[in-house]
């Protein structure tokens, strides 16, 4: 808590008049990502199927993931912070916009089968992520430039066999 206080230029008492230990302040900031992602998953939600119908499947993969990644970079202890924990709520509504996407592209699909494939994308990205934090935390941008070639390959592949 004296180390937070320091790199905050917070006295430590206004700390703990807040925050009573560290758990709490970790709680505070895990609950202000969690807000910040569902805001990031209710404005997609906003865009219309029609939009993401149009969309090329690299294009919808990159409009898809940037609002996430933009956040990521500005916010380096999301990552972190997230992946001490369970997975959760953000994890469950990121799988919901991506199957939102998946059901405006793939409505020839099965419910079901869609809702695979947005767990599987959802894994992918999550799981590349999870190394780029326990591989070198300091280089997880080089691991978020390549998450959308991977997704765009797979929702290429999900369309083409559809198409079929």
């Amino acid at each position: 808590m004296h180390d937070l206080a320091r790199r905050t230029q917070t006295s430590i008492g206004s700390l703990y008049h807040f925050f009573p230990d560290r758990s709490s302040v970790l709680d505070a900031l895990y609950q202000r990502h969690r807000a910040a992602v569902r805001e990031i998953n209710r404005e997609l939600g906003e865009i219309p199927a029609a939009v993401w119908q149009r969309l090329s499947p690299s294009v919808a993969i990159e409009r898809l993931v940037t609002p996430y990644f933009e956040y990521l970079r500005r916010h380096p202890d999301f990552l972190p912070l997230m992946y001490s924990s369970i997975p959760d709520e953000s994890d469950a509504d990121f799988i919901r916009t991506v199957r939102y996407v998946l059901d405006a592209r793939l409505s020839g699909i099965k419910p079901a089968e869609r809702e695979t494939y947005a767990s599987m994308l959802h894994a992918v990205g999550a799981g590349v992520m999870w190394m780029g934090v326990q591989t070198n935390p300091s280089s997880i941008d080089a691991y978020l430039c390549e998450i959308p070639r991977v997704l765009t390959a797979y929702l290429a592949a999900i369309e083409a066999t559809a198409q079929q």
